[in-house]
This record gives structure tokens, C-alpha cells and sequence, in this order.
């Protein structure tokens, strides 16, 4: 039952983090896609809500929970397993930090194919408004958002019918080289903070308060993302705008991706929206973690 466990509270985790996340999310996305359109988060987030309400801060929401539920749910069932592989691997009893976030490293090769196909449905729908104000810059956003659908069936529709079925894998290497290493640090952070969060004499593989929870979460949200958040800029680029008109230059590589932001617009387009999803890290992945211990201590107590 432990593997049915890790896979059920993995997904509703990956529920919980989407909910109590995606509007961060959703102003992240635009300023990493278009960093000339919005010079700050605020900006993005008060333009966001003029032109598409408040429902444009949950675009994409629907892949969204589809991606994160079966990224968490294979991340952890995978975390798991990698951690009695690394256990068996080092001999020894007692993991050390180190090895935990070795496994949640190599975990993220198996999420990670599950995690891109909705991933790059989500990017799509949260920059639909702002890839069409470019492509038809005379068009007023109030007949931009009577003409164009914004939906997950249409937009599938429309990366299938421009770069076919595999299509929808556009940006899985760059989810890789955004997981691989990111997830080292995410797993290492919560670990971690874990570790010094819980109160003397109490046994570590309890539950934290929920206090610490969110605070251990964070720690690993700001580890992930201040590690990577540069591949996660190439990634989204390569997911919604390579082979489009609007960015011409940019192609399926992550390094001819990379190496074209930096020359054109600086190292510091790199970072655009990092601040929104540092702030994101602490409710987002709160919630993730309280769902997801809380419902495992559930599994445990039914079996």
C-alpha cells in the first residue's frame, strides 16, 4: 500500500500546490515570456486583472492540477523508491541530507515525462492574451478575447496542428535540466529545514505544525528556485514561443535558446519574475506538504 499511498498523496498535494499557487504562477510566466511588456510583478498583475479579470490569473489552471498531480504523484512514489535504492546503494541504515536529495534528483527523471506535455498547455494558455496582442497589435483585447479561445482543448488542437503529436513534448530536456538539478536542492532544503524545524525529543518522521510545514515548504520552494530559475525562463520560452513569428530566433535547443536571451535582452531576462515565485514558494509548497504528509499519516493509520 506504501506505493498507492506515495501516489495518491502526491496528487493531491500537486492539487493543493496549483491552488494555492497558480496566480504567482500565472504573473511568473508572462514577465519570463515577455520581459519588455512588464517591468515588475505588480505591473503584471494589475494588467493581468484589467484585461483578462480575475479568472486570467487561473489560466491554465486545468493542465495545471493535471500536470502537478501526476508530477507529484510519480515524484514521490519515485522519491521513495530512489531512497531505498540509495540506501542500498551506501550500506548504510540512516540517510544523510545529501542522499535525500540525490533520490528527489533522480526522481525528477520520471516526473518529469509526465509533468511537460500539460506543462506546455499551461504556459500557452497563461501567455494566449499577450502572444496574440503581439501578433495582431491592432486588434483590441476586447476582440482578441471574443475571436480567440483560451482553453486546454484548443490550445492542444493548436500544438498539435503546428508541430504535430510530439509536439506536445517541446521542452521536456529543458524540464530535465530544470528538475534534475532543481529537485536536488528542493529535497535537500526540506530535508533539511525539516530536520532543524523539529522540536526536541520529537520523532523527525512525524509531522511538523503546520506553521513549520509551510515554512519547511518554502525553504524548499526558494532552494528549487533560486537554483534554476534560469532554465525555467528557457524552458517556458521554448514551450510557448519557439518557431512563432514573435520569436523568430529561438528554437527547440535549450542552449541556442539560452544563448540568444542573454545576447539579446542581458543575463537579467533570465531572472524576470523570480521575486513573484520566491513569494510563491511558501503557500504554494506549504500547501503541497501539508497535504501531502497529512494524508500519508492518513494511508498509515487505514493499513
Amino acid at each position: 500500500m506504501s506505493g498507492i499511498g506515495d501516489i495518491v498523496s502526491g496528487g493531491l498535494g500537486g492539487c493543493a500546490c496549483v491552488l494555492a499557487g497558480q496566480p504567482f504562477d500565472t504573473v511568473k510566466v508572462k514577465m519570463q515570456i515577455y520581459p519588455d511588456m512588464y517591468k515588475s510583478a505588480l505591473q503584471a498583475a494589475r494588467t493581468t486583472l484589467l484585461e483578462e479579470r480575475f479568472q486570467g490569473f487561473y489560466a491554465g489552471s486545468s493542465p495545471a492540477v493535471i500536470s502537478n498531480i501526476a508530477e507529484n504523484a510519480v515524484l514521490f512514489m519515485c522519491y521513495n523508491k530512489c531512497l531505498s535504492l540509495v540506501q542500498w546503494i551506501g550500506g548504510n541504515e540512516e540517510l544523510s541530507i545529501t542522499q535525500k536529495a540525490s533520490a528527489g534528483s533522480l526522481a525528477s527523471v520520471f516526473s518529469g515525462v509526465v509533468f511537460a506535455p500539460p506543462d506546455r498547455i499551461k504556459c500557452k494558455m497563461q501567455a494566449h492574451m499577450q502572444t496574440l496582442q503581439t501578433k495582431y497589435p491592432d486588434i483590441s483585447v476586447d476582440e482578441i478575447r471574443a475571436k480567440h479561445r483560451n482553453n486546454s482543448w484548443t490550445t492542444l488542437k493548436q500544438i498539435v496542428r503546428d508541430d504535430g503529436v510530439t509536439g506536445i513534448f517541446r521542452g521536456l530536456s529543458s524540464v530535465w535540466a530544470r528538475d534534475i538539478p532543481g529537485y536536488f536542492f528542493f529535497f535537500g532544503g526540506y530535508n533539511l529545514s525539516r530536520k532543524m524545524l523539529t522540536p526536541e525529543g520529537h520523532d523527525p518522521n512525524d509531522p511538523l505544525s503546520v506553521p513549520r510545514l509551510v515554512l519547511a515548504g518554502g525553504v524548499a520552494g526558494c532552494g528549487y528556485w533560486t537554483s534554476v530559475f534560469p532554465n525555467d525562463t528557457v524552458k517556458a520560452r521554448i514551450q510557448v514561443i519557439s518557431h512563432t513569428p514573435v520569436r523568430g530566433e529561438y528554437t527547440n535547443s535549450f542552449w541556442k535558446t539560452l544563448t540568444t536571451i542573454v545576447r539579446t535582452e542581458g543575463v537579467l531576462a533570465l531572472y524576470k519574475g523570480l521575486a513573484p515565485t520566491l513569494i510563491r514558494s511558501f503557500p504554494a509548497n506549504g500547501a503541497l506538504f501539508i497535504t501531502y504528509e497529512y494524508s500519508q499519516k492518513l494511508f498509515q493509520l487505514k493499513t
